[in-house]
């Protein structure tokens, strides 16, 4: 009976450790959605006021706006980018 007690222990601790595991890949990858998603919003608002102010500081329409809108979203997209390779390499 100690050996059925042996492997009974074993296998529930392997389960316990596959568990953890488990619950720590599921919070790794909702981080990780959040910080991917979080470098690309924020990419394009910086760029977005930065383009409002310049326009209002010279008096020009949404020519700045229109140009670092474009230019936060290539950079958000290239932040994205960057990060899913950091995030597949781990």
């Amino acid at each position: 009976m100690s050996e059925f007690d042996d492997l009974k222990s074993k296998i529930e601790l392997i389960k316990k450790k596959y568990k953890k595991d488990k619950t720590q890949t599921k919070n790794n990858s909702i981080g990780s959605a959040f910080k991917i998603s979080t470098e690309l919003v924020a990419a394009v608002f910086v760029a977005i006021f930065i383009g409002w102010y310049i326009d209002k500081w010279l008096g020009t329409k949404p020519i700045f706006l229109i140009i670092l809108l474009l230019v936060g979203i290539v950079a958000g997209i290239f932040n994205v980018v960057r990060s899913a390779k950091m995030i597949n390499k781990d």
